[in-house]
This record gives C-alpha cells, structure tokens and sequence, in this order.
C-alpha cells in the first residue's frame, strides 16, 4: 500500500495543482484549433500553411469535431476556482474520460491518416502518433489527474460577524 505524498503540491486555493504535463497535453490535443488561429493571423498570401498539416480539408474538420470537447474542459479549468461558476463541477468531474476518449481518437485517426511509406517520406509525422499513444498511457495510469479531476473549490461565502 503506497503512502500518500507527505507534502502535497497544492495551489492557491488549496486544491491539487494541476500538472504541467495536462497543458502540455492540451496543446497536443487542440493543434487543429492552433493551427487555425495562426493561419488566421497570417497574411492572405502566405494561408496555405494549413495545408501541410491537413492537406485535405475534411481532415481539418474532422480534427476540430474531435477536439471540440476539450474546448468544454478549458472553460472548466477557468472556473476552478472558489469563485467559480458552479455547474461546471459536472464537466470538470467528467474530465479525464473526455480527454482519454478524445486522445484515442486523435490517435486513430492520426495513425489512419498516416502514408504508407511515412517513415521514408515524411519521419517526422511519426511524432504525433507517439506522443498521443505515451499521452494515452498517462492519461489510465495518473493518480495525480484523478485526484485534480475530483476536486472543486468550495464556493466562498460571507460570514456574518456579530
């Protein structure tokens, strides 16, 4: 039986910090919306930049359609807070199944969109694939996101001094 640490790391609100490795993966899981917003800010000429990514724009949609439930958690993570919106208890609590069904699925499809002969054409999509698939294996076997993922702040409430 493992003992829990003796000093856990907690954040200003007294709850678990949330790791550095959970941002880190929602960056890999919103690229299609990155990749978005930075062909947004690029001039007209130089717009075909997504292309490289997506070369069809199918592709490109199916990404964002994946991804778009994470969009839900960042809202979420902005109200984990003690004055927070409560509601979103229920999807901050929902989180880690989310985020383990959207991480398998942009690997299926990552690896499904993959050449045939990638590793001579283009080695460097590999990377994607295998950075979801330790992704993937982070996200079962994390007990510090399961203790983040139960947790909310206690709303804040006034207390009446005589």
């Amino acid at each position: 039986m493992s003992r829990p640490p003796l000093w856990p790391v907690l954040d200003d609100y007294g709850l678990q910090k949330v790791p550095l490795r959970f941002y880190g993966l929602l960056l890999l899981l919103l690229r299609p919306y990155i990749c978005w917003v930075l062909v947004l800010t690029l001039p007209q000429t130089q717009r075909d930049m997504l292309a490289l990514f997506y070369p069809q724009q199918n592709d490109f949609m199916l990404a964002c359609a994946v991804a778009s439930p994470l969009l839900l958690l960042i809202a979420a993570l902005s109200q984990r807070k003690p004055k927070g919106y409560a509601p979103w208890r229920k999807v901050w609590r929902l989180a880690l199944p989310l985020m383990l069904l959207v991480a398998i699925a942009d690997l299926v499809l990552t690896i499904l969109d993959l050449p045939p002969q990638v590793m001579l054409d283009a080695p460097w999509r590999i990377v994607t694939p295998v950075l979801l698939s330790v992704s993937v294996l982070w996200l079962l076997r994390s007990r510090t996101l399961r203790l983040v993922f139960a947790e909310w702040p206690e709303p804040v409430t006034a207390s009446k001094q005589d």
